[in-house]
């Protein structure tokens, strides 16, 4: 079921425009996928348990799902040495 919203918020759009050209395209058509079928990436344990990850490369999208209202908001976008923390 595809979300009806993909929130994205000032701050992740300044972090991710601060990434090379290359990333910044596939971020954009993560945020695609993701959009489509929200629940394509990975549900994450212990104390993000209500979120999910999307993977590009060495970078991660961190994003919370709601399926009662069908909203998508993404969290952070951030390499994946620093990103769960």
């Amino acid at each position: 079921m595809p979300a009806k919203f993909l929130i994205i918020p000032k701050k992740v759009n300044k972090v991710a425009s601060k990434f090379p050209l290359r990333v910044q395209d596939r971020i954009d058509k993560a945020f695609t996928t993701i959009k489509k079928n929200p629940i394509s990436g990975e549900k994450l344990h212990g104390e993000l348990k209500n979120y999910y990850k999307f993977r590009l490369g060495d970078y991660r999208i961190i994003y919370l799902f709601d399926s009662k209202s069908s909203v998508v908001e993404v969290i952070k976008i951030e390499h994946r040495q620093g990103v769960y923390r």
